[in-house]
């Protein structure tokens, strides 16, 4: 019985110390993240875009300015050329084909980051820019996981896409606006 109670708390300080040393593994990334999120917000080639409420949280710097003057609603349809990266430029996702043809969404899409959708409507037709979008604005605090169905073990299992505390970064254009309310 002794030995059974020994190996059950061993089994728990194991499975702890492991539990402690992926909880460093996101510290590390969360503060490499907020320190790239606070230099681009001290960086004066970066402006904030305001609301009538106040500071937004998303920073941008215009690339190229566009000759558009509508600007898309939240409800408005657009295409769009993105590429999306962590902030030391590592690329997780291009919406962009080889052929550099733009994609067509809606603004109010269920998987659109928050502060990608707010870039957007803050842009004209033509305007191409580099946003930077916080964590809170983006996939949060716990990031983006996609469940697969084991089948092995009948059961989902979680894979990270993009981890928590994640800065975004994207460079954006906006080519049309095709359905305006």
């Amino acid at each position: 019985m002794k030995k059974i109670i020994n190996l059950l708390l061993l089994s728990i300080l194991i499975v702890s110390f492991a539990s402690c040393k992926k909880g460093e593994d996101i510290s590390e990334w969360r503060d490499a993240n907020l320190a790239a999120y606070d230099a681009i917000a001290k960086n004066p080639q970066y402006k904030e875009i305001k609301t009538e409420s106040g500071p937004s949280g998303v920073y941008y710097k215009v690339i190229n300015s566009g000759d558009g003057v509508e600007k898309p609603f939240q409800t408005s349809r657009v295409k769009v050329r993105y590429k999306g990266s962590y902030y030391d430029g590592t690329v997780f996702d291009s919406g962009t084909t080889s052929s550099n043809t733009p994609i067509e969404f809606n603004l109010t899409g269920n998987n659109l980051v928050r502060g990608f959708s707010f870039a957007l409507q803050n842009m004209v037709v033509g305007d191409k820019w580099e946003v930077w979008i916080p964590y809170y604005l983006g996939y949060g605090a716990a990031g983006l996981q996609d469940y697969n169905y084991n089948y092995y073990y009948y059961s989902y299992q979680a894979q990270t896409i993009i981890k928590g505390y994640t800065t975004l970064v994207f460079e954006l254009e906006l080519v049309s606006i095709n359905q305006y309310p």
